[in-house]
């Protein structure tokens, strides 16, 4: 027949690797689901993670603005280097001719880059942006533009947007921005970031990209793992508790 204290022990055992399961199963969730986000979003180890295509370069405080997060930021421009919009469209997996569509004109070239990650329902996603350009402000022709694809495209700013002056190699900056939207579906999306020449080849413009972040919403199965881990804690600390009792009715 076991003793009070032996009993204790063998609960005690039973809860610890209960509990251990939990925590582990947690663990499990959680490391799968970082291998699948979003990483160096604010570009502190060069692109790794992304891929870019055309004139992108990494730039510190030095190139006159940012970044917004950490040591390092993205530039894009459709300067020298920069691809054809048909290259820009097939590597970003967008419609043939969609950037002459939404620039209203002919997107002669540009530079993007470009992370796939899984998301789920709920997750918000953001980043910073900052358009420069050397053409005129608001150009009507030449309206270079900067965009983002995700669920869709858009067009995050162009030479109608406001402007301020700038100590950078261009002539103009918007200042940063944030871009978000809310993830409506789970599954895997692929972010596009990119600049665009319109019409010209010539004056350039560019783009500061930094601070991309996928803010998660805690899956229910991880929040009633960490509610079970707590009831473990609670469970643990009770049974402490009763067998102070009991060592001490037995010394009374």
């Amino acid at each position: 027949m076991l003793k009070p204290k032996s009993l204790i022990f063998n609960k005690l055992q039973t809860l610890v690797v209960a509990g251990a399961g939990i925590l582990l199963g947690l663990g499990v969730i959680e490391t799968n689901s970082a291998q699948a986000a979003l990483i160096n979003g604010s570009f502190e180890q060069g692109f790794k993670g992304f891929s870019t295509i055309g004139d992108a370069s990494i730039k510190t405080a030095a190139f006159g603005s940012g970044p917004t997060d950490g040591n390092k930021q993205a530039l894009l421009t459709n300067g020298f280097g920069s691809v054809s919009d048909a290259n820009l469209e097939k590597f970003l997996e967008l419609n043939a001719g969609i950037l002459d569509t939404i620039g209203i004109g002919d997107a002669t070239g540009g530079s993007a880059l470009q992370q796939t990650f899984t998301a789920n329902a709920g997750d918000v996603l953001s980043f910073k942006f900052n358009f420069l350009t050397n053409e005129f402000t608001p150009e009507f022709e030449f309206n270079d533009f900067a965009f983002v694809s995700l669920t869709g495209i858009d067009t995050l700013a162009d030479t109608f947007s406001d402007f301020v002056s700038t100590i950078t190699p261009f002539d103009a900056e918007t200042g940063f921005g944030t871009f978000s939207q809310t993830i409506s579906v789970s599954g895997t999306y692929s972010l596009g970031i990119g600049i665009v020449d319109l019409e010209d080849k010539i004056v350039d413009s560019g783009l500061l990209v930094d601070n991309i972040k996928l803010k998660s919403v805690p899956e229910p199965i991880t929040i009633l793992g960490s509610l079970a881990a707590l009831g473990f804690g609670a469970m643990f600390r009770r049974t402490r508790q009763n067998s102070k009792m009991k060592s001490n009715f037995s010394r009374g």
